[in-house]
């Protein structure tokens, strides 16, 4: 077996004895590195990555959905590995509901389909319209902080829904609502194709912009 171009990290699935599961999250401890393990009914699990690598009772699933330890900016675990566990689970909580409006399942495939999934107002065959309206009546939040959290899970995973530190926060300020609006209908319109660079969406963002708003309208 080869492992040869997979990158192992928190996001990562397994076939392991059977079951498919996901890597949630990286231990380093006195005796090597372990790594947590999830399964389609949230039951975890704890084995070693040398175990899980080597030992023949794993196959990696590459291609899968759920974040990435090579997610830019911080790397995932240790933006999550911050934060207490209250906060892990809310960042849970929520990333399920962003994997359920874009494909139906809270886990994001059908291959760990919880019970009554895909319930019939996240239909994968709906429109992405109407599968965002359901989502933000039934959280009580609006289109564009949706929106947002699609477009920060998919650039950056669950680490993206951490919160934000202090100068992130004031950076963002500094941007016009226009451009970060017309932005995240950019990302979100590419969701479920590879991951945009983001080259391709500041030039896109930027024609977008100029056609809706005028030439030297929006900083």
């Amino acid at each position: 077996m080869t492992w040869a171009g997979t990158r192992i990290g928190v996001g990562t699935w397994f076939q392991y004895d059977g079951e498919t599961v996901e890597v949630i999250e990286l231990v380093a401890t006195a005796g090597g590195n372990e790594v947590v393990l999830r399964d389609g009914q949230a039951r975890v699990r704890r084995v070693s990555l040398k175990e899980l690598l080597f030992s023949g009772r794993a196959v990696v699933a590459p291609g899968s959905p759920g974040p990435a330890a090579s997610d830019p900016g911080e790397i995932a675990t240790v933006v999550l590995g911050e934060l207490s566990e209250p906060e892990r689970q809310r960042i849970r909580d929520r990333a399920g509901h962003i994997r359920e409006v874009l494909t139906g399942y809270r886990s994001g495939t059908s291959r760990l389909a919880l019970r009554g999934e895909p319930r019939p107002e996240y239909l994968p065959e709906l429109p992405a319209e109407t599968r965002y309206a359901a989502k933000i009546v039934e959280l009580g939040i609006g289109l564009r902080t949706l929106k947002r959290w699609i477009a920060e899970f998919r650039s950056h995973g669950e680490a993206g829904l951490a919160p934000k530190k202090g100068p992130a926060r004031t950076q963002k300020a500094a941007v016009d609502d226009r451009w970060s609006e017309t932005a995240l209908e950019v990302m979100v319109e590419h969701t479920g194709e590879s991951k945009p660079s983001r080259t391709m969406v500041i030039e896109r963002t930027r024609a977008r912009v100029i056609a809706r708003y005028g030439p030297e309208v929006v900083p």
